[in-house]
């Protein structure tokens, strides 16, 4: 929009919006600005520089009561209506950009310029800070959009309206259209109020700290004020409240008066870790009964922030798509009216990569017995290798095995001793960054089984073994003519450990092994073999005795 075109589309409407900061008078008296006279200055001269035209003189001279119009004095202020006053558009600034952000829908960075009349917005995951003429900043969080109405300067030429702006002679407004806006308006003389507006409220302030949200499902602004005072009004003006900080409003379509509002406190952030080690920064606030809003920023400031979220009571945070570093995030209730609390804020590390590697081997609650044991894992591609450590218990303070640089995708080690042991894997970037460790896993080392014993009995009619064993497991027993098992003439699944089998009809050598079985399926080793010597069985010659006699 050209200069001269948006002085005539925005004139009209800033003798509605730059309306005196407390006045709520139903018929409000014209704005004025003061325009302080310099050497040389005559009203007629002003006319053509400062003033819209040649025949204002006249006006203000009736409306300072100038007994000469030809003589005004040095330092002598005269009251000027706006409508008056020249007016010179003046630009804002970005002072910061994340992410995605984009000004009548084309790319914007910081350092760049908006005019009036123009749009800028940030997508998810972005954010933006705009600095006014007058200094004001302007923080637009994650899915904003806010339009630049007014940005000027009166009562100078072009070439000093940045000088007017923070002198003074200066006026801005936003409408926000979508999200929310975090306003810190400087703390100096303005020709009126800096003003956001939205369809359903109008805010104002001199000088102040406040946010602003609008409801995109039903319309309603919320504003919260931090420092100074804040005037909301209705978007028909017709009425309005006085905020003080710490004090919050709530502003419907259909809404009366706004009523002031205290503002919840900050909500408690004890159980949130400073150190996180994975993408996924995930964490409870089990004490918390309200909504509460979430915003994770690059700096203590809170101008880069990088994500915005509401997290439900009951609900864990999540914040996806960090990178590693130092975040700081800040959290405030949302009331059931809407309106937003005092914000708690913390810092924290996020150090999530190289990402572990994916564990294989052993499973978690995997069993095996004593022995070399194989750890297995699939790469992280981003790494040049692996670390691997071992321990008794689950805080890893007795470790038993710890091992760097490992290549590949496996490794053995030999452990001796049976129980309970856990297991984490970590990698290692070529330039020496190491990743944080995963997820450990618990595996269980079993004692190899007992030697058997036992053998023919001492009547010679049975073979009587037994072995150690734990009485809730099932004894799987095989009784074999030959050292590897494959002439078996004996089997059972017993349940205790002994076995009492009947003596074989054939003489010779033969052996036996056991394994055990436990209830969730498991099946250990075979034990030793343990070799029998069955004799020949010469009772039977009894029987022929009498003939042998005989003869």
């Amino acid at each position: 929009m050209r200069p001269a075109r948006c002085a005539a589309v925005l004139l009209p409407a800033l003798s509605v919006l730059l309306t005196p900061f407390a006045s709520a008078a139903p018929v409000e008296p014209e704005p004025m600005l003061a325009y302080r006279v310099k050497r040389g200055d005559t009203l007629i001269a002003l006319s053509q520089k400062v003033f819209v035209d040649a025949r204002a003189w006249r006006e203000i001279a009736r409306l300072n009561r100038l007994p000469d119009p030809n003589r005004i004095r040095p330092d002598q202020t005269l009251r000027v209506p706006v409508r008056l006053m020249r007016a010179s558009a003046l630009p804002a600034a970005l002072a910061s950009t994340v992410g995605e952000v984009r000004a009548n829908d084309a790319p914007v960075q910081a350092g760049d310029t908006l005019a009036e009349g123009q749009r800028l917005e940030t997508a998810a995951n972005a954010s933006a800070v705009l600095t006014l003429a007058d200094g004001s900043r302007v923080r637009m969080p994650p899915s904003s959009l806010a339009e630049i109405v007014a940005s000027r300067a009166y009562g100078v030429a072009p070439s000093d309206a940045a000088l007017a702006a923070s002198n003074g002679a200066f006026a801005g407004a936003l409408r926000m259209l979508r999200g929310s806006l975090e306003v810190l308006a400087s703390k100096v003389r303005r020709a009126a109020p800096l003003e956001v507006s939205t369809p359903t409220a109008v805010i104002g302030v001199r000088g102040t700290h406040y946010r602003v949200t609008l409801d995109e499902q039903d319309g309603t602004t919320h504003s919260e004020v931090l420092d100074g005072r804040v005037r909301v009004e209705t978007a028909s003006r017709q009425d309005g409240t006085e905020l003080a900080a710490g004090f919050g409003a709530a502003v419907g379509a259909r809404s009366a008066r706004p009523n002031a509002t205290p503002l919840l406190a900050a909500p408690d952030l004890a159980a949130m870790p400073e150190r996180f080690e994975r993408p996924l920064v995930r964490f409870a606030l089990p004490s918390e009964r309200d909504t509460v809003r979430v915003q994770v920023a690059a700096d203590p400031g809170f101008e880069k922030v990088f994500d915005d979220v509401r997290v439900m009571a009951g609900s864990d945070v999540r914040l996806a798509g960090l990178e590693d570093g130092r975040w700081h995030l800040r959290a405030r209730r949302i009331d059931a009216a809407g309106i937003e609390g005092y914000d708690a804020a913390r810092a924290f590390e996020l150090k999530a990569r190289p990402e572990p590697p994916a564990s294989t081997t052993p499973r978690a609650g995997g069993k095996q017995s004593v022995g070399p044991v194989e750890f297995g894992w699939a790469p992280n591609v981003a790494a040049a290798s692996a670390r691997l450590q071992v321990a008794r218990d689950a805080a890893f303070t007795d470790l038993v095995v710890e091992r760097d640089d490992l290549g590949g995708n496996r490794t053995r080690v030999d452990l001796d001793t049976a129980g309970s042991y856990h297991w984490r894997l970590a990698s290692t970037r070529a330039d020496g960054d190491r990743g944080p460790f995963g997820d450990p896993l618990r595996f269980e080392l079993r004692a190899l089984p007992e030697p058997p014993r036992g053998g023919l009995a001492e009547d010679g009619k049975a073979i009587v073994l037994s072995w150690g064993g734990r009485p809730e497991d099932t004894q799987h027993v095989e009784l074999a003519r030959d050292p590897d098992f494959r002439e078996i003439v004996a089997q059972d699944d017993l349940a205790g450990p002994q076995w009492t089998v009947p003596r074989p009809s054939r003489s010779g050598s033969y052996f036996f092994r056991y394994r055990s079985i436990e209830a969730d399926g498991y099946v250990g080793p075979y034990s030793a073999t343990l070799l029998i010597d069955v004799p020949t069985d010469w009772r039977w010659l009894w029987l022929f005795a009498p003939l042998i006699l005989a003869l």
